[in-house]
């Protein structure tokens, strides 16, 4: 179905360009205060990484001195890169590059060579790799950022993937807002309502004890969009939500939350769990992200997030863009080979 999706090739000439000139100045800054230096590099979509080892009295101590030259000849402020020790003479530096691009997602779907059907990718990291959520060992994803960072174009992204694999997952979204996945109501159930997406977990949950009973193993996928606007509804659903959150997988039942609230009380408890992988866009205060990682991010992640998985291993990935058209044209193929 790779098709069906928009092609928007990427083009990374201008800044493998940039880090040759950069390469240039960094060799010419370093010989005038005596270091005899080889530097390699690599250029990635949005980072280039720069490999500085050199052979002579040199120590580490004494390239960290030249920081802010070394900022010089890179373009850049001493406070926007930081040098990372490799060994007693050898150093990595990482930079964003000055051209990025955004990820397409048929752009994501070529990298891809995982075909099981419990992976889903969500995107790259920053070295190009893909970056999966595996259902039989991430169980449950927890997603949260402010408005417009990107949590409604992840949750497309994992739709789409799932739908384009055409297997047997049955897919529930449960949209509170009711605009954002209403393109999907023809090949997933969408649940608007308040009292029906209430009714709907309870359904839910219904269906993990039958299962339980009947041992009946298909695969579904809950999306939850804004978890605080509706446990905000009811304080039952509350309960309800934790228990598939604990057992759910075990009949493979899994959930995709979305929040845009970090600190309220209510929700609080869905950051403390072990069980449950995280996806962090941007947020405004450190306090935010220590609350939902338990880490500190110190990066400036503009459209991009943060994954934690079961691992706890924070990788920072692009998120594939979504465009509505792609959307559609997946929808009604779907939609024409069931007639």
């Amino acid at each position: 179905m790779l098709e069906l999706l928009n092609t928007k090739p990427f083009d990374n000439e201008r800044n493998m360009l940039n880090a040759d000139l950069f390469v240039n100045n960094l060799k010419h800054t370093l010989k005038a205060f005596k270091f005899n230096t080889k530097i390699t590099y690599e250029v990635y979509r949005n980072i280039t990484v720069y490999n500085i080892t050199w052979n002579d009295d040199k120590n580490f101590d004494d390239i960290v001195d030249l920081k802010r030259e070394i900022g010089l000849a890179l373009g850049l402020s001493s406070n926007d890169f930081d040098i990372d020790r490799v060994s007693d003479n050898e150093i990595r530096i990482k930079v964003l590059n000055m051209k990025r691009s955004t990820l397409s997602l048929k752009e994501l779907l070529e990298e891809v060579n995982e075909k099981s059907n419990n992976m889903i990718p969500l995107g790259l990291n920053e070295e190009d790799n893909v970056i999966y959520f595996d259902f039989s060992k991430d169980k449950n994803l927890l997603v949260t950022g402010v408005t417009g960072t990107g949590k409604t174009n992840l949750f497309n992204n994992i739709i789409m993937n799932i739908l384009m694999k055409k297997d047997d997952t049955e897919i529930i979204i449960l949209d509170s807002q009711g605009i954002n996945y209403n393109s999907y109501d023809k090949v997933c159930k969408v649940v608007n309502k308040e009292k029906d997406i209430i009714d709907e977990i309870k359904n839910i949950r219904y269906e993990f004890e039958k299962r339980v009973k009947n041992d009946n193993r298909n695969r579904i996928v809950v999306f939850i969009d804004e978890v605080y606007e509706i446990v905000k509804m009811s304080m039952e659903v509350k309960d309800d939500i934790n228990y598939l959150l604990e057992v759910g997988s075990t009949m493979n039942i899994h959930l995709i939350i979305s929040t845009d609230s970090v600190l309220d009380d209510d929700i609080n408890y869905l950051f403390d769990k072990d069980d449950i992988s995280k996806l962090c866009f941007y947020l405004t205060t450190r306090s935010e992200y220590n609350r939902f990682l338990d880490d500190i991010v110190d990066e400036k992640l503009g459209k991009d997030g943060i994954y934690s998985s079961m691992n706890n291993k924070l990788t920072r990935i692009s998120v594939p863009l979504v465009e509505d058209d792609e959307i559609e044209r997946v929808v009604n193929n779907l939609i024409s080979n069931k007639l």
